[in-house]
């Protein structure tokens, strides 16, 4: 649990503090690390950044629905290395209640761009979703099926610059929408730091590779989603990070789980006319 880590020596932020402070022009760098050295990391960030602070919490709960094609066009796009490529997907806040429906674009220009709309109600309008996906997608909505679940705890740090801002997610876990299995990975930590393309300097980054880190490339669903159809679908391209999760496990085991406990219905939706 996000809760296992101190915080208490942060200084806190708002989500008003955080939405000011837009890094358009930006790096996207990610880490893989041991829950076991999660506290030293944290502990030397403290002068330098403040934690996001909601409701009196500081670790958020994340629920996200994604979603492909029937034949996992979009998880294909990524593995054979399609410069633009596209995400799909329902984000659930459980410190807020809001729903999202988003899509994450990334160009051949290394560039990344989010749109999303707000969900409203049990059944959000069909028709509106469908409209929304065709404008950002250019192809039918109603190819899109729930793909994978995943749902992890997220601390979120911002440099006192406003420049750079960290999430680091914990507890992470993946579930198949439709065959009631999910993996864990227990003792993993994913830590992204999103700074100015052009920034000279990141403390993050610095004792990350004082640590002896280095960055990775890691998509939440391509990896769930190469994790749970191991043999079942072409992951050559994630051996890299299949290979460091496997390290980061032992001795741990994945946890799988044959019964979902997770109530899907709130993160689906319905394309269907």
């Amino acid at each position: 649990m996000a809760s296992c880590f101190s915080l208490n020596a942060f200084e806190s932020h708002s989500l008003a503090d955080q939405s000011s402070s837009a890094l358009m022009d930006r790096v996207d760098t990610k880490y893989l690390i041991d829950a076991a050295e999660l506290n030293q990391c944290l502990a030397e960030l403290t002068a330098e950044y403040t934690v996001l602070e909601m409701n009196g919490c500081r670790g958020m709960a994340y629920d996200t629905l994604y979603f492909d094609t029937p034949g996992r066009q979009l998880y294909l796009d990524h593995h054979n290395g399609k410069l633009n490529r596209v995400k799909v997907r329902t984000r659930h806040y459980r410190a807020t209640g809001e729903r999202f429906l988003e899509v994450k674009v990334k160009t051949n220009k290394l560039r990344t761009s989010k749109q999303r709309m707000v969900l409203t109600g049990a059944e959000p309008d069909a028709r509106i979703l469908r409209h929304f996906l065709q404008e950002q997608l250019g192809l039918p909505a109603t190819r899109m099926l729930p793909a994978l679940f995943v749902h992890y705890h997220r601390i979120t740090l911002l440099s006192r610059t406003g420049h750079e801002r960290v999430t680091v997610d914990t507890d992470i876990c993946f579930e198949h929408s439709g065959e009631h299995q999910r993996i864990g990975l227990p003792g993993v930590v994913l830590v992204e730091v999103k700074s100015l393309r052009h920034q000279r300097r990141s403390p993050v980054l610095d004792i990350l590779k004082r640590m002896g880190h280095r960055p990775v490339s890691f998509s939440k669903y391509c990896i769930g989603t190469a994790l749970l159809c191991r043999g079942r679908i072409k992951a050559n391209r994630f051996k890299p990070v299949l290979s460091k999760l496997d390290a980061l496990r032992a001795p741990r085991e994945y946890r799988y789980f044959k019964e979902s406990s997770w109530n899907l219905q709130l993160m689906s939706i319905s394309l269907s006319a």
